[in-house]
């Protein structure tokens, strides 16, 4: 068991963002470290990948979760289980005799070239990373974004489009994640409005929706977006790991934020 000494602390009102950057490829000899503390299924969702810089994608999204939450309660990283909400969200299985993992929450994303872990204790949280310098799928924002964040991505020049659209994928993905509801909520539904430097506005077609959702975006590097959706405002501490080798704090500026009460419902189109 890990002493108490050793683990970090969460206060209320933080949230922990790990951020894990990899290759193609990894080294053989800490895959096979890595290897020892999955369970037999997860080692055989691993071998379902056809591509080896997907298994190792995966290989080291498990080992992440497992290492990182074990910083956080005296729990071995191999002894973590988990079970999977209605719609599929993974969370963890409390364990009642160990108080530490009472109200631990976590949530999880990657994209090429980076994995991006959030921690919080008793926040709904929802995180989303995107790597930036592929294509941003443009002719998607008409058909599924609501009609204010068409417009207002339309009306920007051409060359600025691509990255809006990277702050509104983000945004709407961290929201749906922090819901658990996946794309069984629209994504024409809810909106947000970036027109406003530094702002985060975000508004519900539901007016009897809860629309007091907070929202940060950082860009941690300069091929990825990160967006997080919590459901209380909160500090964000980075932290930069690869899992078995090292950790080191990473200072990350916020590019956006929520800073005005929420905005319901979305103005007709």
């Amino acid at each position: 068991m890990h002493r108490a000494a050793l683990l970090i602390p969460l206060p209320a009102g933080d949230i922990h963002l790990w951020l894990c950057p990899y290759g193609d490829s990894g080294d053989p000899a800490l895959d096979a470290s890595y290897r020892a503390l999955l369970t037999p299924q997860e080692l055989a969702q691993r071998d379902r990948f056809h591509f080896a810089r997907d298994r190792h994608r995966y290989l080291l999204t498990r080992v992440l979760v497992r290492k990182i939450l074990s910083r956080y309660a005296p729990i071995e990283p191999h002894d973590w289980r988990f079970a999977n909400g209605p719609f599929g969200r993974p969370r963890i299985d409390d364990d009642p005799d160990v108080e530490e993992t009472r109200g631990l929450d976590f949530n999880l994303s990657h994209t090429a070239g980076l994995i991006v872990l959030a921690i919080a204790r008793n926040i709904e949280l929802g995180v989303d990373v995107e790597n930036i310098r592929r294509p941003a799928v443009l002719e998607a924002v008409d058909h599924f974004f609501a009609p204010a964040e068409a417009r207002s991505l339309g009306a920007l020049p051409a060359a600025l489009q691509p990255h809006r659209f990277f702050e509104l994928w983000t945004l709407k993905e961290s929201y749906i994640k922090a819901r658990g509801m996946g794309l069984q909520i629209p994504l024409d539904s809810f909106a947000f409005a970036l027109d406003v430097p530094g702002d985060v506005g975000f508004s519900l077609a539901d007016p009897h929706g809860n629309a007091a959702w907070h929202f940060q975006q950082l860009q941690p590097t300069p091929d990825h977006m990160v967006a997080l959706c919590s459901s209380r405002d909160a500090r964000i501490v980075c932290r930069e790991t690869a899992p078995l080798q090292w950790e080191r704090p990473l200072e990350v500026a916020t590019e956006r934020a929520s800073k005005i009460p929420p905005l319901s419902p979305i103005p007709p189109s």
